[in-house]
């Protein structure tokens, strides 16, 4: 489909700069031999089905490639997305989309594209976010991950798609930069060698003190860079099985501590596993780019502008001695309020 297309298959309309908590959806699913779309009359929701369609396309090009180059003779299917959800700051509209992703395979006639419901804000309302003014997104966001539950009545008694969500409407309370501090205490409650090993972070040789050692000097590093040209995009691992909430405040406390957040619109993405359970995060501190919809794929390790600590290891035998005199914090709140280095605790974008 040609770029010139968008605006012939959405069209486009209406006042801008307002939060829209009605639900919206843009996908297929395998009861239709066409895409789901929601009525599009404002521009926001259009730059974001673009970006959608775009991605995807990026998605299934480099997944195709890399299928054919391993086994050229064989027809490839491409991998499902898995379960994901974000808060995607648009760059022409102004606009944050927050949208759940959900992959059932595509059409009924094998065309692969996921299914996404989403509500917008303006992002002059909800700038940052900081661990203090995430936490309304991710209640917004686990409403929006919840309606699939309404997918499966769809397909248990088939109907009117448009007639059993167009009425459905998200509360965007809190999305106005209002501050809650509770993620704290929850935080506190998690033992960090817990978090680790439910996390899976580091190579298969690094245990905990050598990925603390190498993500410790990695925000160093960040911290050193911080400016207005400083525009990095980080991969940072999350422990199924542990309240997402804590982590998703926890990282973005950390990141404050080497970042002035409250100055960014951060884009937001946290990408499931096979079971459903969340396993990284996503955060992208500079505009919105097309080939970022891969960080929502299992080709995310194809992007070569990421900093994945995720995946940190010792560079060398010397960070592998030095892992063994690290401080390892006693919980997750301990870790993710340290300032520089480790073992120094403090607020949001200390002066470093």
């Amino acid at each position: 489909m040609s770029r010139m297309s968008w605006t012939g298959l959405f069209g486009s309309k209406g006042p801008r700069f307002k939060p829209d908590p009605r639900v919206r959806w843009f996908g297929k699913l395998p009861t239709y031999a066409d895409y789901y779309t929601s009525r599009n009359d404002e521009e926001w929701s259009v730059e974001f089905n673009k970006w959608v369609l775009e991605g995807f396309e990026t998605y299934l090009t480099l997944a195709r490639r890399e299928a054919s180059t391993a086994q050229p003779r064989h027809t490839h299917a491409v991998a499902r997305l898995p379960l994901a959800a974000g808060a995607i700051r648009l760059p022409n509209s102004n606009m944050t989309v927050l949208a759940s992703f959900h992959d059932y395979g595509g059409d009924m006639v094998g065309r692969p594209f996921p299914l996404c419901f989403y509500v917008g804000v303006p992002t002059a309302q909800w700038p940052g976010p900081t661990s203090g003014s995430v936490g309304a997104s991710v209640r917004v966001l686990s409403e929006l991950i919840a309606l699939r539950e309404q997918v499966t009545r769809h397909f248990n008694a088939p109907g009117g798609f448009e007639t059993r969500f167009s009425s459905l409407e998200i509360d965007l309370a809190g999305l106005n930069g209002t501050q809650d501090a509770t993620w704290a205490a929850a935080a506190a409650t998690i033992p960090m060698a817990e978090w680790f090993a439910a996390a899976q972070a580091g190579d298969d040789e690094a245990g905990l003190e050598a990925w603390l050692a190498a993500v410790r000097r990695g925000g160093d590093q960040s911290a050193r860079l911080e400016s207005p040209d400083f525009k990095p995009t980080f991969v940072l691992p999350l422990a199924a099985g542990i309240a997402l909430p804590a982590q998703l405040a926890g990282w973005l406390q950390w990141l404050g501590c080497r970042m002035d957040l409250e100055r960014r619109a951060l884009t937001l993405l946290v990408v499931a596993d096979a079971d459903g359970g969340f396993r990284r995060l996503a955060v992208i501190a500079r505009e919105l780019s097309v080939d970022d919809f891969l960080l929502l794929t299992p080709m995310a390790g194809h992007l070569r502008y990421v900093d994945d600590l995720s995946r940190v290891k010792p560079v060398s035998d010397g960070d592998a001695n030095t892992a063994s005199l690290v401080d390892v914090p006693a919980n997750w709140a301990a870790f993710v309020q340290e300032i520089l280095g480790g073992g120094r605790n403090g607020g949001e974008h200390a002066n470093v």
